[in-house]
């Protein structure tokens, strides 16, 4: 009998080696930006042109800079108020998934505000307009100027930045386009005033005086940010699917767990180029016990914040097969500071665990 156990046991674990092996399983590489946001100090002052254009007059960039009561008067209560990383709050507004919305405040006042989705009121610009339309229409440089007092910084935009996230100047407003650059369609809009892009700074940046640079948040306040990160990810995902006519994915503990713990070991430890092999990816779903019918992953690091590593994401051929893949049902994301993680897998609900 203790050998027909033992039988019995040799083969369950055959079973599961065999499942685990030959499951379609697709792991990405780390994808990092384009540019690296390199900040250099200069000694000399560039030549500023004094000729503005005139900021929009009508759609959501017109709450830069205004009061969180005229905010509320717009858009009424937030679904949630979470913190970030460069010292404002994100209010999110998810008022359907063609209308998803990101606005960034400090001290009861507006600082950026980030649309995507079909319906955003992203005027003068339309979420699904063609990139050649608004190099006709709109006024573009690769080198674009924050003046902020007596300091100046110089914004560097690189040949991928030109296709994929262009970078607009307006009088005391700055507007983030960022593209497809395959389908060479515009996909989200941010707003943003000066101060807070030279925190960010997305782009390689020059600068001559004093550098501003966000508060560095407590261990606690940075729990909050990754988990604020981590729901952005989740839920900018299905927007951009839904956007290319893809069905929304599921959110699962357990999926969500492998990605969170992913994502800091990236971020804590370095992982190796050893350990991105392709069958890593599988043993971690493996040792959860995760079971499944196809398999992908996308990991980012160095990403400021949700909506810059998705459009990376989107604009990496191999990442954006897996971001989306019809395919894939579930979905569990992460993020530890700058490093964002993505587990995507098909399962059957009868299969969950």
């Amino acid at each position: 009998m203790k050998a027909f156990f033992r039988v019995l046991i040799i083969l369950a674990a055959l079973l599961v080696v065999f499942f685990y092996i030959n499951q379609p399983v697709k792991e990405n590489e780390p994808l990092a930006p384009n540019s690296n946001g390199k900040v250099i100090p200069q000694k000399e002052a560039p030549d500023i042109n004094k000729s503005t254009v005139e900021r929009p007059t009508k759609g959501l960039s017109t709450l830069v800079g205004h009061s969180t009561k005229k905010l509320q008067e717009k858009l009424g209560k937030p679904d949630r108020i979470s913190p970030s990383a460069y010292d404002f709050d994100w209010w999110v507004y998810q008022k359907s998934p063609s209308n998803y919305i990101l606005v960034g405040v400090e001290n009861r006042k507006v600082k950026q505000v980030y649309m995507t989705g079909k319906d955003s009121n992203a005027a003068p610009f339309k979420i699904g307009q063609g990139i050649d339309e608004l190099y006709r229409n709109t006024i573009t440089d690769t080198e674009v100027n924050v003046k902020i007092k007596d300091n100046i910084y110089t914004f560097i935009l690189n040949e991928e930045d030109l296709q994929s996230r262009i970078l607009v100047m307006y009088d005391g407003l700055y507007a983030q386009l960022y593209f497809d650059a395959i389908d060479k369609t515009l996909e989200a809009v941010r707003y943003i005033d000066g101060e807070t892009l030279v925190k960010q700074h997305p782009y390689d940046m020059t600068y001559v005086g004093d550098l501003i640079t966000p508060s560095v948040p407590s261990s606690y306040k940075q729990e909050e940010i990754d988990q604020e990160n981590k729901k952005q990810l989740f839920e900018l995902t299905n927007v951009y699917r839904l956007q290319k006519g893809l069905p929304a994915l599921l959110s699962e503990e357990d999926l969500n767990e492998l990605a969170m713990a992913h994502s800091e070991k990236l971020a804590v430890n370095k992982i190796s180029q050893e350990e991105q092999g392709s069958d890593v990816f599988k043993d971690r779903l493996k040792n959860a016990e995760i079971q499944f019918n196809s398999a992908g992953e996308n990991v980012t690091e160095d990403y400021l914040d949700a909506p810059e590593a998705i459009n990376g994401l989107l604009n990496s051929e191999k990442h954006r097969d897996t971001l989306l893949n019809k395919n894939f049902n579930q979905i569990g994301t992460g993020a530890f500071g700058k490093h964002f993680t993505q587990v995507f897998i098909q399962r059957d609900q009868t299969n969950q665990n």
